[in-house]
């Protein structure tokens, strides 16, 4: 589980901790796909990239190469009004033993002609609530053992959370940007 987490920090530019959930940010009703994502993708700046192909049942096969890892996930579109997400969870289909969860991290998505960026929750954010003892209004969050914030709410609720939530807001971390490859 360590190496997804890892790669999935690399992905969304966390700062070597994550926000991840329990649950999806998706539902039966909402899940989407949009072949454009579909490619290769360059982020010059973290010297990162990544290839996206269609996978099973709406889903994304996720190859993702950064300097502090290589790996594979599994992703899932979503829509919240006019808001794509990327729902980035541990590739399907391996066996990673019983005592192991499939946790999502969760992408704002933007994709503009070649241009896709990835924008995901903010760490800092969460952190600094939850160290300050203030709530997260609407989730139910908590730091794990390796002080990853960890949502445990429902997909119901996570997805009504996300709904609510500004485009510029604090919430959000930073984006990585990529660019489509040829």
């Amino acid at each position: 589980m360590r190496k997804w987490l890892l790669l999935a920090a690399a992905l969304t530019c966390a700062p070597g901790c994550l926000v991840v959930s329990v649950n999806p940010a998706y539902d039966s009703e909402s899940i989407g796909f949009d072949p454009a994502l579909a490619g290769n993708w360059q982020d010059a700046d973290d010297k990162a990239s990544m290839t996206i192909e269609a996978g099973e049942w709406k889903s994304y096969r996720v190859h993702y190469v950064h300097p502090i890892e290589t790996g594979d996930l599994t992703g899932y579109l979503t829509a919240i009004d006019d808001t794509r997400y990327l729902d980035l969870m541990p590739a399907r289909g391996e066996d990673r033993g019983s005592f192991v969860v499939p946790v999502h991290a969760v992408v704002r998505v933007r994709l503009d002609g070649d241009t896709l960026e990835l924008t995901p929750l903010s760490y800092d954010w969460f952190f600094d609530r939850l160290h300050a003892r203030l709530d997260v209004p609407g989730l139910t969050v908590a730091l794990d053992q390796k002080e990853n914030a960890l949502i445990v709410s429902p997909s119901a609720r996570l997805r009504d959370w996300l709904r609510r939530q500004p485009a510029g807001g604090r919430m959000f971390g930073a984006s990585a940007v990529f660019s489509r490859t040829r």
